[in-house]
């Protein structure tokens, strides 16, 4: 029987910022997963301006490679187009070296990392005992669950979860061109777009809705032009309808903690383990540390349904008749939640 403070399973960038960040308190934790690093992972891989400032914040000087796009094109229905430069720039990664970059600034400040999978979680005498695969017994006060969509953990707090939206990317060839492409239909369902990321081996195009299969993603590439090719998917789960637990907390993905409106996850990733962090730390119920998030999330689902109703698409499309204008939007919402998140920050 191992005996830690905190165990937190799934080493992804809410996993290993929390444990970071635990490290850092000197919090006795230890960090586990099942896969073997570097590891893939489906991700368009962009970090925004408010994403990269927030990780320099929190780990400064992590080291991690990246592409800088600043030239963003939008298409909505093939009836309206517009470009725009960005004030900063979205860090395009390649998930399989930022996740282990951030493992290894882990690993190499003494934090203790193992390779397993969970079997069973169980409760008794004030404690969380989780069983993994191999055997082994880990006994911890704290319980993070930052294993993803498809959370063993959340599993435990929820049986019945449902696995969210699918998911869908390819690589190809890169383009040599700089940019990032978005496409939106009204043919495709509340919340689905159209992708290119550039990052710095190859582009991700990628696609995802409340409907997507297979062969819905296939027509989407085509209608891109995009080549056949080899396709990968991973659900996005959108939702906190679980029971919150004073002991057991679930961040990033596998508390669905994307956005809404662009399923852009790793901002709220690392926004929620950064308060796990501080719940644990300050003894304080995350549901309370956390309120902020929950309220984000619950504001993001009205505004996607606006977003992507036919009003909605008819103001995007008279928008992207004026670039500046959206130019101007996208720079003032990542200054804005930047903002937000010192002023939240100095209030502590």
């Amino acid at each position: 029987m191992k005996k830690v403070e905190v165990l937190i399973i799934g080493a992804g960038p809410a996993g290993s910022v929390c444990a970071n960040l635990l490290l850092k308190a000197g919090v006795d934790c230890l960090l586990i997963d099942h896969c073997t690093f570097p590891r893939d992972k489906i991700c368009g891989g962009g970090l925004t301006s408010k994403t990269w400032h927030l990780l320099e914040r929190l780990i400064p000087g992590v080291p991690y490679e990246y592409n800088p796009v600043s030239h963003i094109r939008l298409n909505v229905d093939n009836q309206a187009r517009c470009e725009f430069d960005i004030d900063e720039p979205i860090r395009i990664v390649q998930r399989k070296y930022f996740d282990h970059a951030l493992l290894k600034h882990y690993q190499d400040h003494g934090g203790e990392f193992i390779q397993g999978a969970p079997d069973k979680i169980e409760e008794r005498d004030g404690q969380i005992f989780v069983t993994l695969k191999d055997g082994m017994q880990i006994a911890c006060h704290y319980l993070v669950g930052a294993d993803g969509t498809n959370s063993f953990v959340r599993r435990y707090l929820k049986p019945d979860t449902d696995r969210g939206i699918l998911a869908m990317e390819q690589y190809v060839e890169k383009s040599g061109d700089n940019s990032i492409d978005v496409t939106l239909s009204q043919s495709y369902c509340i919340g689905g777009y159209f992708y290119r990321f550039p990052n710095k081996e190859y582009d991700i195009v990628g696609f995802g809705d409340a409907a997507t299969t297979p062969a819905k993603f296939r027509k989407v590439m085509n209608d891109n032009g995009v080549p056949e090719g080899k396709a990968r998917g991973a659900f996005i789960y959108l939702s906190n309808d679980y029971p919150l637990h004073d002991h057991i907390i679930l961040i990033g993905d596998a508390g669905g903690f994307a956005n809404r409106s662009t399923c852009e996850g790793l901002y709220d990733a690392m926004r929620t383990a950064e308060n796990a962090a501080k719940a644990i730390t300050q003894n304080i119920p995350f549901r309370q540390v956390n309120a902020g998030i929950f309220r984000k999330m619950r504001k993001e689902m009205w505004v996607t349904k606006v977003f992507f109703s036919g009003f909605g698409f008819a103001i995007v499309k008279w928008l992207c008749h004026h670039p500046g204008a959206v130019k101007w939007i996208f720079d003032t919402k990542m200054r804005r939640e930047t903002w937000l998140k010192k002023k939240d920050d100095s209030a502590r």
